[in-house]
């Protein structure tokens, strides 16, 4: 039961009493009456007693006081939607002055009745010890609740107010738990709370919509925890009421808003409150613009024991609007660093492999150059032999021409077969004088050939190029190929061709581009410094 403080009716003292009658006043004066026109008049004498009653205005007031006082003895539960009430909770009078309508008709034609709850009302039921200070229960505008009321007319402003006593909060709690529930169950059938669900939520989320209540504390906590972060968050804010008659309307708005740009992801934040103000949140509207967002939607909504019909069908849901963004947050923290431990890994294995290469490469020189020297050593060998055997078979030949030369000439004496034999000599010179040109040309090629390989060989051994003046530098071990990699302060080592030397690094710069006159100088030679280290 509710009880009702009789005190707050006035009654007896206040100017809502019935004002005691005139003395003189009621019936002193009577207007003729009217004249009646038609068969209907039987004599043209006025009937004074049928003539219509002059009131005067104080006289209605009353009666209007007492008519309510009979009609309604008693104060009586009513059931109305309020309309006006935020405008009255702004202001500081401490009275709330406001409207409830008709919460099942629609348009202009809703019923509507003037509203009062006095501010000792006020503060008995939702003040610091109010009754209902901590059930949850606020009202404001669009809220249907069941209030104890007692009919008044107000005879200087000719108003008739229903002042408010008491106020059952389980009637509304109790019809927000019903509606929920159907709105859900009715989500539920068509499968909407896994529609958002099923959206993919971005690896790495930087392009973050935020719906919320600009300059609330739902908004500072949301865009302190992306800012803080440090990453590279590109937030899209759109501003909307987070509770009262305003919230449906304009978060559906904002998601259709933000749905259109395209962002990774979409926030809708709020803060703590009453149950009747989170109350908005299990709207079916506000349900469905979520779960049909082609963006996954998170919500933090900052209540720790109910969850809302917003929270169902989201994709992910928080306690507050700190956990949405905290979340975010670590999610791209984390990618952040998987690609970090990447990088680290390929320097590594980059590292190794040249390494490895420089290893290979050193063998392969090495080995070469043993092969060339064996090489080198084979085709002499072979070339001496050569030249050895051609010119012991041009002898061979020259000597047996000689010998049949000799031996003809001990048989034919005579002068024709002088002729002959010195022609026979002749022919012998020519043919040992070409063979000697042929043996000579044919090991000075095969010299020229061996002396070539022998250049290429020499080329390609690293050694040479450290005497022809250059040197390398090296770091820990490691051969430094850029001057960008080294920085001030870093020990060095540079390797010439007869030892190395420690030096210390002073500042890091990189070698200008080549130009065309660089290219068409000649090489340092041998006497020219290396450089200054």
């Amino acid at each position: 039961m509710f009880g009702w403080d009789a005190g707050d009716t006035g009654s007896g003292s206040g100017w809502w009493d019935e004002p005691p009658a005139r003395p003189g006043k009621r019936g002193a004066k009577r207007r003729p009456a009217a004249v009646r026109e038609g068969p209907a008049a039987e004599d043209d004498e006025p009937d004074e007693d049928e003539a219509p009653e002059t009131l005067t205005v104080p006289d209605v007031a009353a009666r209007m006081s007492a008519l309510l006082s009979r009609e309604f003895p008693e104060p009586f539960w009513l059931v109305g939607e309020t309309s006006g009430l935020e405008r009255t909770l702004r202001s500081r009078g401490g009275h709330w002055y406001f409207s409830l309508v008709d919460n099942e008709g629609s348009g202009a034609q809703r019923a509507s009745l003037n509203a009062i709850m006095w501010k000792r009302t006020v503060d008995g039921l939702f003040g610091k010890r109010g009754r209902l200070a901590r059930s949850g229960f606020e009202p404001g505008d669009g809220v249907v609740w069941r209030v104890l009321v007692k009919p008044d007319f107000y005879a200087p402003h000719g108003k008739l107010n229903f002042v408010i006593q008491d106020v059952d909060p389980s009637f509304t709690l109790g019809s927000l738990d019903r509606e929920r529930r159907e709105v859900l169950a009715r989500l539920e059938r068509e499968g909407a709370h896994e529609w958002n669900k099923a959206v993919a939520l971005a690896d790495v989320p930087l392009r973050i919509g935020v719906i919320t209540s600009q300059g609330s504390a739902a908004h500072h906590d949301v865009m302190e925890g992306l800012t803080n972060s440090g990453l590279g968050f590109e937030v899209l804010f759109c501003d909307a009421r987070m509770q009262g008659a305003d919230t449906t309307r304009t978060v559906r708005g904002a998601i259709a808003s933000l749905e259109r740009l395209a962002p990774d992801v979409i926030i809708v934040a709020r803060g703590g409150g009453s149950r009747l103000d989170l109350s908005w949140f299990d709207k079916e509207d506000v349900a469905r613009a979520i779960a049909s967002c082609s963006v996954p939607v998170l919500t933090g909504i900052g209540h720790e024991i109910d969850t809302s019909v917003a929270d169902i069908v989201a994709h992910s849901s928080f306690k507050t609007p700190t956990g949405a963004a905290e979340f975010l947050v670590e999610r791209v923290s984390n990618v952040a660093l998987e690609l970090e431990g990447s990088f680290e890994r390929i320097l590594h294995l980059t590292g190794v492999g040249l390494d490895e290469a420089q290893a290979r490469l050193l063998d392969v020189c090495r080995r070469t150059r043993q092969a060339a020297s064996i090489w080198d050593g084979r085709e002499r060998a072979v070339l001496t032999d050569v030249s050895t055997r051609l010119r012991a078979a041009a002898r061979q030949l020259v000597d047996g021409e000689q010998r049949r030369v000799d031996r003809f000439a001990s048989r034919l004496v005579t002068g024709r077969h002088v002729d002959a034999l010195g022609e026979h000599d002749r022919r012998l010179a020519s043919i040992a004088e070409r063979l000697g040109h042929v043996a000579t040309a044919t090991l000075a090629k095969h010299e020229q050939r061996v002396s070539l390989d022998a250049e290429r060989v020499r080329l390609l051994d690293p050694s040479t190029v450290l005497e022809r003046g250059y040197a390398y530098v090296k770091r820990g071990g490691e051969v430094v190929k850029d001057a960008v990699a080294v920085r001030a302060g870093q020990d060095l080592t540079i390797v010439f061709r007869d030892g190395d030397i420690d030096v210390k690094a002073k500042r890091g710069r990189r070698a200008p581009e080549p130009t065309l006159w660089d290219e068409l100088e000649e090489p340092p030679s041998e006497e020219s410094p290396v450089g200054d280290a």
